[in-house]
């Protein structure tokens, strides 16, 4: 028999900056996207690496699937436990979990936030449901929300790539419930729409502040968030469960 009290699934996340010189071109040449990428992609890995060893397993930094291969995966990685990587800017996050998970993070550098702030209205435009287009107008911050927004239909792609089954592309998914909730939680209002892309409830945590804006989905209703590498704390909000993805 299941136990009533059943623990929720764990979610190990590890969050870290490319030092100044990784991915540095030679003789103060620019840094290539090719050569910051491939920077990142290594960073994350070791991220996972050094999570898969908290739960006590070896996971060689070599044996993670190589990048652009689709979700990170290793060999040594028992089952249930599953691996979640996204990167911005300097920024890298890793994460392992006892259920899929769609991970996100936007870390823009102020001169990328300044032309995001220009371009704000044309971004809006990208995207697909008029509702979620309204509610970024109507917040107090617009850049901020169109942020949310973002990473939310990014981390939405990502679980469905991890359960085999993407959308044709990103803005594919689906997110207009789960912001009209997101953007009710200050002034408390409870709010239930409808719209059918996952067979069951997804579910969303995220965390924003003047650094990175970070979305994480799932099929499960609760996660309970670790951080066991240390660093700074993110303070997450749940998003309660929506028939949106």
């Amino acid at each position: 028999m299941s136990s009533l009290c059943a623990e929720p699934p764990r979610l190990l996340l590890a969050i870290a900056a490319l030092s100044a010189n990784d991915g540095a071109a030679p003789q103060g040449r620019p840094t290539s996207a090719i050569t910051r990428g491939a920077e990142t992609s290594r960073l994350g890995r070791e991220l996972l690496t050094r999570l898969a060893a908290q739960l006590g397993h070896r996971c060689a930094l070599e044996g993670w699937s190589p990048r652009g291969a689709g979700p990170p995966r290793h060999t040594d990685l028992p089952c249930p436990w599953t691996a979640c990587l996204s990167h911005s800017g300097s920024l890298v996050v890793a994460g392992l979990g006892e259920v899929p998970i769609g991970l996100d993070i936007e870390a823009p550098s102020p001169s990328r936030k300044q032309r995001h702030q220009r371009r704000l209205e044309g971004l809006i435009e990208t995207l697909p449901e008029a509702e979620v287009r309204h509610a970024i107008r109507a917040s107090s911050d617009p850049l901020a929300a169109f942020y949310r927004a973002w990473t939310l239909h990014e981390a939405c792609y990502k679980l469905g790539c991890l359960a085999d089954q993407p959308p044709d592309h990103v803005l594919a998914t689906r997110i207009a419930s789960l912001v009209a909730m997101s953007m009710s939680m200050s002034a408390g209002i409870d709010l239930e729409r409808d719209s059918r892309p996952f067979e069951r409830p997804l579910n969303v945590w995220q965390a924003q502040d003047q650094r990175l804006t970070l979305s994480l989905c799932s099929l499960s209703s609760q996660l309970a968030i670790e951080m066991p590498l240390g660093g700074r704390g993110i303070p997450f909000k749940r998003i309660r469960h929506s028939d949106a993805g």
